[in-house]
């Protein structure tokens, strides 16, 4: 069984015993989801008794539940577990590991006070995350029908939705077009950020217009899914080590302008 404790409003206290079931899961997800809506970032305390265990039911419904949370992560702020289960304690210092986010800490029963003091205090205002530079720069080039870009980061959705405005008038043009793509660093991309529906619509007119697509400076995994993917397309694919860029521009037609952001 599930009982909820009294505690301040920032911590969710509760105590664990017996059979642990999907109502229970249920009610301890509502208290949660209950007092996240009221503070900024929550604390956890679980002094689970020797007796607790799960049902079968209750299992699958704390795995259901606990996906539903993957996103509210960041604003858990502390975890204490009081057990004399040993292998509930490695579990909750797995979790600690893999949420490092969250400090997880756990206690024996004769430390029930000390954790819930530990776990009672206030926590922490959410980090105000730093403003990330743009990862795609455009480079004007000599030519009204090359298309240049540099990478360096990180691709987030911003950067896509305005790689879609700035290549969008070269792909409308009459003719085709060539595309030079500098890879100064790419660290990857902002999963969702491919979903966008600009993005999808760009690709599919993209192949019947770009003639040559030039790749500057790819790692080799890059270099190597660019090399083996370029007969299914019509578009010609070539890449060029950073130390050949000048050759790249040569291929495509054109020379580097001005680059700006």
């Amino acid at each position: 069984m599930l009982e909820i404790l009294d505690s301040p409003k920032h911590l969710l206290a509760i105590r664990l015993s017996g059979d642990l079931t999907a109502a229970d899961i249920t009610r301890a997800y509502e208290a949660t989801d209950k007092a996240l809506k009221e503070n900024e970032r929550l604390s956890f305390f679980a002094d689970i008794d020797a007796s607790m265990k799960f049902t079968v039911e209750g299992l699958a419904k704390d795995l259901v539940e606990s996906l539903n949370q993957w996103g509210k992560l960041k604003r858990y702020y502390r975890a204490a577990v009081v057990t004399d289960k040993r292998w509930l304690g490695a579990v909750a210092r797995v979790e600690g590991l893999v949420f490092c986010s969250i400090d997880v800490r756990v206690f024996g029963p004769d430390e029930r006070d000390k954790a819930f003091a530990w776990a009672s205090e206030t926590p922490e205002p959410l980090p105000v995350p730093a403003e990330p530079t743009p990862a795609l720069h455009f480079i004007q080039t000599t030519s009204e029908n090359v298309f240049a870009y540099e990478i360096d980061g990180r691709l987030r959705e911003v950067d896509i939705k305005n790689a879609v405005r700035e290549a969008k008038p070269y792909l409308e043009k009459d003719g085709k077009i060539n595309v030079l793509a500098r890879m100064k660093s790419f660290n990857g991309f902002d999963l969702l950020s491919i979903f966008d529906d600009d993005l999808i619509r760009l690709k599919l007119k993209a192949p019947s217009k770009i003639a040559r697509y030039a790749v500057v400076g790819p790692k080799s995994w890059m270099r190597n899914l660019l090399e083996l993917i370029d007969p299914l397309f019509k578009t010609e694919i070539r890449t060029f080590d950073v130390s050949e860029e000048a050759a790249a521009w040569e291929w495509v037609g054109a020379q580097q302008a001005l680059l700006t952001e």
